[in-house]
């Protein structure tokens, strides 16, 4: 294997067509997301998902072959993170970061997966969505700890991968002294590089926000993408793409195996 690509993807409500409330259960974005992916995304290894709050219909949207591996949740409206990779990887030892969700309705565990290509361990695979909202600095400080803490028990000699939605906030939103990332770099730091784009990948227009990240350690990146809002074929580029897609944008990365 000489690439290895991945994408994090962050899909508004899968599953109760991108209604945080789940009013109607109900998904009508299925075919325009199912083109997006096929279209943009179609020679990716891997996905981590953030927002499967269906989980029953996720495979309506992945690639032919492709496997998801995901913990279960009694909370009706939880919105999981997901793994996902084509038929000739495997994830294997997966489960939940103990004490990332820091509640039982409104906050999301930490997903951890060693990737496997022909029995051959490839990589430790994180996939993650921290607290929201602008007032959870500390909380999402919290987790990553937690999730640095168990970065530690790992196998170094693997290199590992992490991403997902961070909502890592500017400061001037959060009217702390740092802005989040920086506060996430200071506690991984010994663990991880952040393998940074400086783009926006939240779309909604009142937001300047960088919330999807990758972070890396032990292998090289070769390149690093934000999906270009303009390129989506539509005429009205933002509405369409929040009303069809998402209000994120992926990230995919390509990693370079010696």
């Amino acid at each position: 294997m000489a690439d290895l690509k991945i994408v994090t993807f962050n899909i508004r409500c899968f599953g109760f067509d991108g209604d945080y409330f789940a009013r109607g259960r109900s998904e009508s974005r299925i075919p325009y997301i199912k083109e997006f992916i096929q279209l943009n995304y179609f020679d990716v290894d891997v996905f981590i998902f953030q927002e499967i709050m269906d989980l029953s219909i996720l495979k309506s949207i992945l690639p032919d072959g492709f496997k998801f591996y995901h913990y279960d949740h009694e909370y009706p409206r939880h919105m999981h993170v997901v793994l996902a990779c084509k038929k000739e990887f495997d994830f294997v030892d997966v489960q939940i970061i103990e004490n990332t969700a820091l509640d039982q309705t409104k906050s999301r565990p930490a997903l951890y997966g060693t990737l496997t290509q022909k029995k051959k361990s490839v990589a430790h695979v994180i996939g993650l969505h921290l607290k929201s909202g602008f007032e959870h600095t500390d909380k999402r400080m919290k987790q990553c700890q937690i999730i640095c803490d168990f970065i530690n028990t790992l196998d170094k000699d693997l290199p590992v991968v992490m991403a997902g939605d961070f909502n890592s906030h500017f400061k001037i939103r959060t009217k702390k002294e740092f802005d989040d990332l920086s506060f996430f770099q200071k506690i991984f730091e010994d663990q991880l590089t952040l393998e940074d784009h400086n783009k926006k990948t939240y779309v909604l227009p009142t937001e300047d926000a960088h919330l999807d990240h990758f972070w890396t350690r032990g292998i090289s990146v070769k390149d690093l993408e934000v999906y270009e809002l303009e390129k989506y074929t539509t005429a009205n580029a933002l509405k369409n793409y929040y009303r069809e897609i998402s209000d994120h944008l992926p990230v995919k990365i390509t990693l370079k195996f010696p």
